[in-house]
């Protein structure tokens, strides 16, 4: 009987680990399925939830709740943060993050009492800094125990002087150690080095693209097809890359990916998907054995003039000739192959080359480190992972090459991007493409922390776009009531902790609770204006246009401060000297026309702002059926139209210049439409509407 006892708890304890790990997949992947997971755990834990699992399951049940999976219209912060932080008080590192996450971003509640304090008391002081103060010591402690995404955000907080002074060598302190470990395990080198093609992909993830391309679908339908045709070709291909990769809501799965290259290398002789089937014979992946005759043959056999093709050949025969993959190790052809290879600015070749000039001489070859730094730093230009990992050591040890920790550490901080964490903004950008916005949000919060400023910049537009962010989930006067509800909370062993003085007990030493609970009781706070207004001044400090763009308009209009045409008129310029999309460039540059115009934030300038109109127009035209020159006449009339109306009101312009606007706006449509006579009627025409509904209104004027 007694075995037969213990017999059953092992199994009911594999059992429930299984469904531990089943359900935290689901959740990293942000899954609909983990509810019913959810659902079954909780049957396992409806009388106590035994000491073995509290720290763990706390911390997925605030994921859960975190990310939207609990309620996808809604998102309880504060129901999160109360399970992060008895999670956190268990010794979860993960959850430290969390609470370091969400206290950062004053969603701990903190906003909603400073923002209603007296600004020279001694609470809104302490409050005002306690949560930076917070955010990093639980940051702090959970990366020096080894959690990689805390050192991650760590470094980037150091790197950017983020809540601490800014210092490249803590920097690199913090983003060493995690990438050390990736640098020396030849799969995860692999792994960060890859994401570099990812990583276009990922910023071109914003929200001014059309995301058609239905993978779920299409997995169903050519994961198993058997005979691949040319037209299907390219959305087999697609869903290959996606599982090689682990893009568009698929995890990465080098099993499938392989079966699919194959068979689009075997049926149809794609050219690309046999270089990728010889890649992952030649590198293990996704392959129950490795066939390196398989690889040679195929490399051996393809005939391509594409130089992107034969770079990643040539880079592919030298690694098996070093390596000594199926046939005799041979240092000489394996060097000949990768000079080959950099020599068509393959990257993996020009990274290759140079590490071999790197390493002492032999009877085969010498060492020339300046060779060697000069093809490294060739590599890390383009986005290699491991060549910005690499120059930063260099850069870093200052080995025939001048020392700069700040370049250093900027590199480090660039080739950490490529690592798995960077997961957390791929199933973002998914969820975004699936409409649901706040689940998308909180992702993108995760991501942004750990230094992805295409996830800071996302996350604002959602915020500002879409109805993502929900004021009542950060109320924490009523967290007693939702707790009450809360499944978890019922169980046996929860109620060690008043929920509002567990989550405030440090702010209770400066008030008595009715005080504090009538602070929290206030509906009206603009948390979400002033994460939007933090998001893109952070961003806009690594120069993305889109972020200038935005704190251009924020300004010109008043958004979230004062209106401030100087501030506008700057943010405008630096956005020009990123890249935007043709109708961002339009506005930015209509903008900046109109400010020439009207002397806001710089002096008049007539003649410039006819010049801008023209370059808006160019960018992206509003009216095409009209030439260049007659739109910016048509504009520059209108600017100084507002100009006087600005100036004397509209009744008394109506009184005054009703007439000789008319016939001023006709004189110049004609003037500038004389050799344009397909559009002189419709010119005529909206005239003759624009002179009637005038007369009207002059009208309506001298009747009142």
């Amino acid at each position: 009987m007694i075995i037969l006892t213990l017999l059953l708890g092992i199994y009911a304890q594999n059992n429930i680990n299984e469904l531990l790990k089943e359900w935290e997949i689901q959740i990293e992947q942000s899954q609909i399925e983990s509810q019913q997971t959810f659902n079954e755990i909780v049957q396992y834990f409806k009388d106590e939830i035994p000491k073995q699992y509290q720290s763990r399951f706390y911390r997925m049940y605030g994921q859960y709740i975190f990310y939207g999976l609990e309620n996808e219209n809604r998102i309880d912060f504060a129901r999160a943060l109360f399970y992060f932080k008895k999670s956190s008080d268990l010794g979860d590192i993960n959850s430290q993050f969390y609470v370091s996450l969400l206290t950062y971003l004053n969603l701990d509640g903190s906003y909603n009492i400073y923002k209603n304090l007296k600004k020279e008391s001694q609470l809104y002081r302490y409050v005002k800094e306690k949560y930076q103060s917070v955010s990093l010591i639980d940051l702090y402690f959970s990366a020096i125990q080894g959690l990689d995404k805390s050192s991650i955000a760590m470094g980037y907080r150091h790197l950017k002087g983020i809540g601490v002074n800014q210092n490249c060598s803590n920097s690199a302190l913090f983003y060493l150690p995690v990438l050390e470990e990736f640098a020396n395990q030849p799969i995860k080198a692999k792994y960060i080095n890859d994401n570099r093609q990812v990583a276009k992909a990922l910023y071109d993830s914003n929200f001014y693209m059309n995301h058609e391309l239905d993978i779920f679908g299409h997995a169903q339908i050519f994961e198993n097809l058997n005979l691949i045709t040319y037209d299907s070709a390219t959305e087999v291909k697609q869903l290959a890359y996606s599982f090689y990769y682990g893009l568009n809501g698929l995890r990465r799965n080098y099993e499938k990916a392989y079966q699919l290259y194959y068979k689009l290398y075997d049926q149809l002789n794609d050219k690309e998907s046999g270089i990728k089937v010889a890649q992952m014979n030649i590198e293990n992946l996704g392959v129950g054995q490795p066939n390196y005759e398989l690889a040679l043959e195929i490399l051996n056999k393809i005939e391509t003039k594409k130089q992107e093709f034969q770079g990643k050949i040539y880079n592919a025969l030298g690694y098996i000739y070093f390596k000594g993959l199926g046939v005799s190790q041979d240092i000489v052809k394996a060097q000949d192959y990768f000079r080959k290879a950099a020599d068509l600015q393959n990257n993996d070749g020009q990274f290759n080359l140079g590490s071999l000039y790197m390493l002492p001489s032999t009877i085969q070859r010498e060492r020339n480190q300046a060779k060697g730094v000069q093809l490294i730093e060739q590599a890390a230009a383009t986005g290699h992972a491991m060549a910005q990992y690499s120059l930063a050591l260099i850069l870093l040890d200052g080995v025939d090459l001048f020392y700069s920790c700040d370049l250093a550490a900027s590199l480090l901080h660039a080739s950490s991007s490529r690592g798995p964490w960077a997961d957390t903004l791929k199933i973002a950008n998914y969820l975004f493409q699936q409409e649901q916005y706040a689940q998308s949000l909180s992702k993108y919060f995760e991501a942004g922390y750990t230094g992805f400023n295409v996830a800071i910049q996302n996350a604002a537009v959602i915020m500002e776009q879409n109805d993502a962010f929900y004021y009542d989930s950060l109320h924490f006067s009523d967290v007693q009531n939702r707790l009450n509800n809360d499944p978890v909370f019922q169980i046996n062993g929860v109620y060690d902790h008043d929920p509002f003085g567990y989550l405030y007990s440090d702010y209770l030493q400066f008030v008595n609770k009715s005080t504090l609970y009538d602070l929290l009781q206030l509906d009206s706070f603009g948390l979400n204006g002033v994460l939007q207004y933090r998001f893109l001044t952070q961003c806009a400090k690594e120069k993305e246009a889109i972020c200038h763009m935005k704190l251009g308009d924020y300004y010109y209009n008043g958004k979230y401060d004062d209106v401030d045409f100087k501030q506008s008129f700057l943010h405008y310029k630096k956005a020009l000297e990123g890249q935007l999309i043709d109708a961002m460039k339009a506005h930015v540059y209509f903008n900046i026309g109109l400010m020439y115009a009207l002397g806001q934030g710089v002096n008049i300038n007539r003649t410039k702002s006819i010049e801008i109109f023209e370059l808006s127009i160019n960018s992206y035209s509003l009216i095409p059926i009209l030439p260049t020159s007659a739109q910016v006449q048509v504009i520059d009339f209108l600017v100084n139209l507002y100009k006087q109306i600005d100036q004397t009101g509209i009744e008394q312009f109506l009184d005054i210049n009703y007439v000789e606007l008319i016939l001023s706006l006709i004189d110049t449509v004609e003037e500038c439409l004389i050799r344009n006579s397909q559009t002189i009627v419709n010119v005529s025409v909206a005239s003759l509407i624009v002179f009637l509904f005038g007369w009207r209104l002059k009208l309506i004027n001298q009747q009142n």
